[in-house]
């Protein structure tokens, strides 16, 4: 994945935008299975789906501490994974 992310970096002859997406949906896929259904949902919801941890948290029946720790350990390992390429 790095050496993809570099790749993109060095190549400018056309628009990185579609390589880095594929890449990010690459790395979401790969890491996905390394967690829990609960704590990827979590995530999932509000980082994709941009819904607020205190929403989440009380359909989800847990504290919004434990939505915010679920997306940053999800960030995390996301970021081990693609280095710069990372989504932010």
């Amino acid at each position: 994945m790095a050496q993809q992310a570099d790749e993109i970096s060095r190549d400018d002859t056309q628009d990185p935008a579609p390589l880095v997406q594929g890449l990010h949906e690459r790395a979401l896929e790969m890491v996905r299975g390394q967690f829990e259904p609960q704590t990827w949902q979590a995530f999932w919801r509000a980082t994709i789906e941009g819904h607020s941890p205190t929403e989440i948290a009380a359909e989800m029946g847990v504290s919004p501490a434990a939505i915010r720790k679920a997306k940053s350990r999800v960030l995390a390992r996301l970021r081990a994974e693609l280095g710069d390429a990372a989504p932010v």
